[in-house]
């Protein structure tokens, strides 16, 4: 059987962009959202305020400049691990199986190496950092019911402002 992270059909979109709404709000990250969308392509669902996209700063240090892009990797990554868990935990009501989570690992893998030169132990330490985080996140049946709800108002009004996705995952603040 071949193991893919595609989208299978548009409630697995829903969820895979739930999950990184969430994720951005868990991890207080949501300034830099600008907004996501159900009926973008994949790869354009979540839109990003300018801040995200660092694009050099002459009055930055090398040190901040390299801080900079790490963080917003983190984000990225943070972002991916949690699309691909909720959606798993949405539809079949469990974690990972290995071999998904090893894929998923080695599209990070691949991307920490090029965008940020990464060496292997910098790269499982910041993955397995985040993974955790995020499977005790979704794993937790009061998140599970705040995703639903959240991906049925996205499916209804298929985009959402930074606004109200804060809005309606204030409910996580709760937990």
């Amino acid at each position: 059987m071949e193991i893919s992270l595609k989208y299978v059909d548009e409630d697995d979109k829903c969820y895979g962009i739930t999950g990184m709404a969430v994720s951005m709000v868990v991890w207080d990250c949501e300034n830099l959202l600008s907004a996501i969308s159900l009926d973008a392509c994949a790869d354009k669902v979540v839109e990003f305020t300018p801040d995200f996209y660092f694009s050099g700063n002459p009055r930055l240090s090398p040190k901040l400049a390299w801080k900079q892009i790490l963080e917003n990797f983190q984000v990225s990554i943070s972002m991916l691990i949690s699309n691909v868990v909720c959606r798993n935990y949405m539809s079949k009501g469990v974690a990972l199986n290995s071999d998904t989570k090893r894929l998923l690992y080695k599209h990070i893998e691949d991307e920490a190496r090029e965008t940020c030169s990464l060496e292997r132990d910098e790269i499982e330490h910041m993955f397995n950092k985040s993974y955790d985080y995020i499977e005790r996140i979704f794993s937790h049946h009061a998140v599970q019911n705040i995703v639903r709800e959240f991906a049925d108002t996205l499916k209804q009004q298929r985009r959402l402002t930074r606004a109200e996705v804060i809005e309606n995952l204030q409910a996580l603040n709760m937990l």
